[in-house]
This record gives structure tokens, C-alpha cells and sequence, in this order.
């Protein structure tokens, strides 16, 4: 299988099977076209002596800096390396294949001027396992990622670093290995390949697919604390749902009932003073289990906003200055009709063909981030409070710490503990870095978006959520099995998948690897 670039509507998806399944990526002759006429056109525009930003001018502060000809390819080459600085762990293979999967994907638009031997080069390093060692820190989202991109960019050269099959080595060896030559770089090429919103965006991506199976996690996991709780089912009536109606509360209402189903009847839940098929003790249960629709479900509501805006980030042009092609229709990937602008009968502003503007800043990546932080805390903390209740025998009718013998043994107590500790992370971590804003650059790049550092909090609150989620499973299951109850077979699948990687505890016991165990094939958990 093989994904032809550019494409106009990518998709999250699109974007986890270059990045993640590592589907090879061809360039369109459509794109070799756009590529071969953008770069014709920028020549023709440096031949008639106007000034280019970034291509005969120096960059940010230093624009009013003229750049003679002979020193063009220099100042590309300068670029990279001075701006390949960073700091902080390195991020996973797979962020960067997204990452150069959109850049290149994007330069195959044919609005950058770059040869299309340099996007050819991109291409080849996805398909050939070359992948450049990226810092994570260094990205204040404008203009664009210029960090991350630089080490990306620093490769094609044949300098910095990058994995080869998964062996680090230096990026000229990788690439000597891989059978390919680096570049040297070209008017505008340096520039174009760093001045995008391309590195928060891959992380944008693969956050959004982590959080979409987290929420259908939260619902498995929900359902198993609420058999475990003895839990009210009216809560989970489609009439209430159809009452509120949004789509991710019926969503979630429906996953619910679903999973409880047993012989066309919702299972009702048990404690050990319940017997089979008796009605629940309570009227009204806790929140934590009588609202899981319409928390659950605002999360997605969120998701489904978050997804929208990394799909249409993805799908635009991020770079400056950005070059246009006179007489060319503009093909949107918004909309089906080909006008010059993209909008049918719209005029443009300017006779320019090259214009500079801000496509490469990452406002609209930071708010969504944050945003997505903020749900999936939510998910997280909802999920920590179903732990405390199961853990907590005045509320559960179960053993103190849901173990057979409490005294000599501690049970399960740890797992609220640790949850506690990653939800608190979690809280720190939703505080929105998209209003951190300070001005760089000498006062020119005067408002950033911090989009990268969104991004990169939300990852982190993401992979604390799924670690709390991992515990309620863990703490649950541990209850169904003290309680006797008998499951459903769908909820039976998931005791038994749960119970491959942690045992019932009879005694105390080292959990720590059985967790990770967990958490290593956690995300074969479906529903």
C-alpha cells in the first residue's frame, strides 16, 4: 500500500498510518507538478530583483538584512543549524514520521518553492526507516515549529542525528545507509522546511487517536466499577439521553447499556449483600457512577471539537512566505469548487504572487491541546473517584482495600495513592499554556502560540489518564471477583484479558509490573 502525496482532506487517520504503520508515501504526479511549477515561479521572482523574505533578507529581527546572491544556499544552510536547538527528552519515532509526513504532504501543495528533489528526500527517509533524533523542547509555536523541524531539516543535509532501522547513528551515515544523498539546500528550501505548524500538529494527531480509545476505555472500565458498586441502571436510560442530546452523552449512554446487557436486560450491578438479579440498594448513586454519561460523553464532545481543528490544521498550508502561481486555480481542501482564493467568486486583496502573512502560526493547535488536556482530565478524575469508592469498604460493601485478609495485608490501597499522584500532575498540566505568550525575536515575533507546549502537556496528562484507567480496571475486577458476580460475556472478556496480565490478590503482592504488563497491551482493550 502506498499514499500518494499531496492529499487536500488528511485525516487523523491518514496521519497514524504513515506515522505509526509506516504505509509508504509516493508523490502524485499532480504533486510533482505543483512542486516543479512553485519552484519556477520563485525563481522567476528572485530573477526580477524584488525582495523575498527569508530568501534574499535575513529572518525574524534581521528582514531589513539584504542577502546577495552568492550567499542564498548559505543562508539556508545557516538557518538549520542555528536554529537546531533543543533540549528535553527526544520524542518517539512516530512523532516524527508524522511530523516530515506533513511537511512533505504540505510542500507537495506547491507553495513553498522548494525543488522537488527535497521533498522526494523527505519521502525516502519515511520509507526507508530514516528518522531524525528531535528534541522535544524548543518550539514556541511561531513561526511555526522551528526547532523540531531544524533537526528534521539538519538531516537532509547529512548533519545532526537520526535512527536507521532503529540504530542511532549520525544523520550523513543514516543516510549513506539508506542509499540516499543529502541536499544542499536552495532559495527558500531551509526556510520552507522549518516554518510550519507541522511538529505540534503530528503530536496533535496522535494525542487525539490516544484520547478517542481512552474515552472508549473510560466506558469499559466504568461499567465494570458500576457491577462491582451495586449500581442504580435508570441512570443509563436513552430517555434521559435523548433529553440532553448531545451526541458524545449518547454515545456513552449506549456504550453503557450495552456493555450491562445480559439475556436482553440490563445487568444490574451487585455488592456482596446483593444477591443475582436483585435491585440495587439505592435510589441515587454517587455522581461518579450516575453521571458517567454526561461526563464521559463531554469529553467527547471535546474530542469531536479538538479533531476538527487538528484535521483542518493538517490539511492547510503552514508555511511564509507562501508563493502563489498566477492564472493556477487554488484547489481548497475545504471546499469542491476551484476558484483562485478557494471561495467561488472570491477576489484576491493583492496582485502579488508572493505573499507574507502568519499560516505558520499554531494559535488554533495550542487552544485545542489545552482544551484536550482539560477533558482528558476530566476522564481521569471521574475514573480516580470510582477507585477511592471501590477502595472504600463504607461505600462499597466490600473488604477494606478489596483484599480477603485487611491488617496483615494492605490490598489495593497504593492504587488510589498512585492515581492521586497522577491526577494532581494532571490538574498542573491542564493549565493552559496557549495564554503564555512572550514576545521573541527582538520584539518582531511579538505573540506566540506555545502550541508545542501544549501539545506536549497534553501528551503527558493522556499517558497519566491511561495509567488511572489501567487502575480502576485493575481495582474493579479485584471487586467482581470478592463479590462473586457473575458477568456478562462481553464484561467476562474483559475480566478474563484484564486477569492474563494481573491476578486476583489474595495476598499482597508486587503490582508494578503487572501494571506495566497492563499498560503494555491496554490498548487492545476495544470496544
Amino acid at each position: 500500500m502506498r499514499f500518494l502525496i499531496p492529499k487536500y482532506n488528511l485525516t487523523v487517520k491518514d496521519v497514524i498510518a504513515v506515522s505509526r504503520n509506516q504505509v509508504k508515501v509516493t508523490i502524485s504526479q499532480l504533486g510533482k507538478q505543483n512542486i516543479e511549477r512553485s519552484n519556477q515561479r520563485l525563481t522567476k521572482i528572485l530573477e526580477s530583483g524584488k525582495p523575498v523574505y527569508g530568501v534574499n533578507t535575513g529572518f525574524g529581527a534581521l528582514v531589513e538584512k539584504s542577502i546577495p546572491k552568492a550567499k542564498y544556499s548559505e543562508l539556508q544552510t545557516n538557518l538549520i543549524k542555528s536554529h537546531a536547538l533543543g533540549t528535553g527528552d527526544f520524542l518517539e519515532k512516530e512523532v516524527v514520521r508524522a511530523g516530515m509526513f506533513l511537511r512533505a504532504n504540505m510542500l507537495a501543495k506547491g507553495y513553498s518553492g522548494v525543488r522537488l528533489s527535497l521533498v522526494r528526500l523527505l519521502t525516502e527517509m519515511l520509507n526507508r526507516d530514516v528518522v531524525p533524533l528531535v528534541y522535544e523542547k524548543g518550539s514556541v509555536g511561531a513561526s511555526g515549529d522551528l526547532a523540531p523541524l531544524a533537526f528534521i531539516g539538519l538531516v537532509l543535509i547529512g548533519k545532526g542525528k537520526a535512527y536507521y532501522q532503529d540504530r542511532l547513528m549520525s544523520g550523513r551515515n543514516a543516510l549513506k545507509k539508506a542509499g540516499l544523498t543529502p541536499l544542499v539546500l536552495q532559495p527558500k528550501e531551509g526556510l520552507a522546511l522549518i516554518n510550519g505548524t507541522e511538529m505540534m500538529s503530528a503530536l496533535g494527531a496522535l494525542n487525539v487517536d490516544k484520547v478517542k480509545h481512552l474515552t472508549d476505555l473510560a466506558d469499559i472500565a466504568g461499567a465494570l466499577s458500576f457491577v462491582a458498586l451495586g449500581g442504580n441502571r435508570q441512570a443509563f436510560s436513552q430517555r434521559l439521553a435523548q433529553l440532553k442530546p448531545y451526541p458524545g452523552q449518547k454515545i456513552t449512554t449506549r456504550n453503557l447499556s450495552q456493555l450491562l446487557k445480559t439475556n436482553g436486560q440490563i445487568n444490574f450491578a451487585l455488592s456482596t449483600k446483593a444477591a443475582n438479579g436483585q435491585q440495587p440498594s439505592v435510589i441515587q448513586d454517587a455522581y461518579s457512577l450516575r453521571c458517567l454519561p454526561q461526563v464521559n460523553g463531554a469529553v467527547r464532545e471535546t474530542l469531536r471539537f479538538v479533531t476538527a481543528i487538528v484535521e483542518t490544521e493538517i490539511k492547510s498550508v503552514s508555511d511564509n512566505p507562501i508563493i502563489f502561481d498566477e492564472g493556477k486555480p487554488l484547489i481548497s481542501p475545504f471546499f469542491k469548487e476551484k476558484s483562485f482564493w478557494g471561495f467561488k467568486g472570491a477576489k484576491p486583496l493583492c496582485d502579488d504572487v508572493i505573499v507574507s502573512g502568519g499560516n505558520f502560526h499554531g494559535q488554533a493547535i495550542a487552544l485545542a491541546m489545552d482544551n484536550l488536556a482539560i477533558a482528558t482530565c476530566v476522564l481521569a478524575g471521574i475514573a480516580e473517584r470510582l477507585i477511592a469508592r471501590l477502595l472504600d469498604s463504607k461505600l462499597s460493601n466490600l473488604p477494606p482495600f478489596l483484599t480477603p485478609n485487611p491488617g496483615v495485608n494492605s490490598g489495593l490501597m497504593m492504587a488510589q495513592l498512585l492515581a492521586v499522584t497522577l491526577q494532581t500532575e494532571n490538574k498542573v498540566l491542564s493549565t493552559p499554556a496557549s495564554i503564555q505568550s512572550l514576545p521573541t525575536s527582538a520584539n518582531q515575533e511579538d505573540f506566540v502560540s506555545m502550541g508545542m507546549d501544549s501539545a506536549l502537556k497534553a501528551k503527558k496528562v493522556i499517558s497519566n489518564t491511561q495509567t488511572i484507567l489501567a487502575l480502576e480496571l485493575i481495582c474493579a475486577c479485584q471487586a467482581i471477583e470478592l463479590a462473586k458476580i457473575k458477568l456478562n460475556k462481553r464484561l467476562q472478556g474483559y475480566f478474563d484479558f484484564i486477569r492474563t496480565f494481573v491476578p486476583f490478590q489474595k495476598n499482597d503482592q508486587e503490582l508494578t509490573d503487572a501494571l506495566h504488563n497492563l499498560l503494555q497491551n491496554i490498548e487492545k482493550i476495544r470496544l
